[in-house]
């Protein structure tokens, strides 16, 4: 799998309302594969702040590999990892330049929330915002009941800080309606992406306050 890591600033022709936002980016496939939440990351945050991001397709050496390649390190935010995809985990490495915490399956819910408050409590919390990005949702979805779910979503999408960003990756295409519905009763808003081509990618956010009104923000070709 290749990630698409174009880093031009497109993705700032976003609202400027993302901020603060849980923001579904609803992909046909693994949305890992776009890298698009990585982007925003890497576009919208400071240096000074810090991104909790989960692995559950791709894993932290690959996901590391692709944000080294968007942006500059003085003007990203820096990343604390859940791992849950490695064949060969490590030991957790709290105290890494990017800290690190391995967890058995995207299905271990539990483990995910307690590593989750691992990472915050082992960070300076002083300066900076809080992102939290799950690259994909789907692995999670696949392996527990909805309700378990959407218990676990409640518990994890306030880990970002007030102006920080919390953004879910979901492929829509692996899931019925109840479950779209049940994931978007907890976020703000949906960015749909569509793959055109290998090098091409078409997005557009949805309001949810808003839904029955979807305005395309952006609609122009990623190269």
């Amino acid at each position: 799998m290749t990630d698409t890591t174009n880093t031009s600033n497109d993705v700032d022709l976003l609202p400027d309302t993302l901020s603060g936002s849980i923001v579904l980016v609803a992909y046909a496939g693994d949305p890992s594969q776009s890298a698009l939440s990585l982007r925003i990351l890497g576009t919208r945050g400071e240096g000074t702040d810090a991104a909790f991001v989960v692995t559950t397709t791709a894993g932290v050496d690959q996901t590391m590999a692709t944000y080294e390649n968007i942006g500059t390190q003085a003007t990203r935010p820096s990343l604390r990892i859940i791992d849950t995809v490695s064949e060969q985990q490590s030991i957790s490495a709290l105290y890494d330049e990017t800290p690190v915490i391995f967890s058995p399956s995207p299905g271990d819910l539990e483990r995910l929330v307690i590593a989750l408050s691992e990472l915050s409590e082992n960070m300076d919390t002083d300066e900076g915002e809080r992102h939290l990005v799950v690259r994909s949702l789907s692995p999670i979805l696949a392996a527990a009941p909805i309700d378990h779910v959407k218990t676990v979503l409640e518990r994890i999408t306030g880990l970002q800080s007030a102006s920080g960003l919390c953004l879910l990756g979901f492929d829509y295409t692996a899931h019925d309606e109840n479950t779209m519905e049940a994931v978007t009763d907890h976020v703000d808003g949906i960015l749909w992406i569509n793959q055109t081509s290998p090098e091409e990618i078409d997005f557009e956010y949805q309001n949810i306050q808003n839904r029955y009104n979807r305005t395309s923000v952006q609609n122009q070709k990623h190269k």
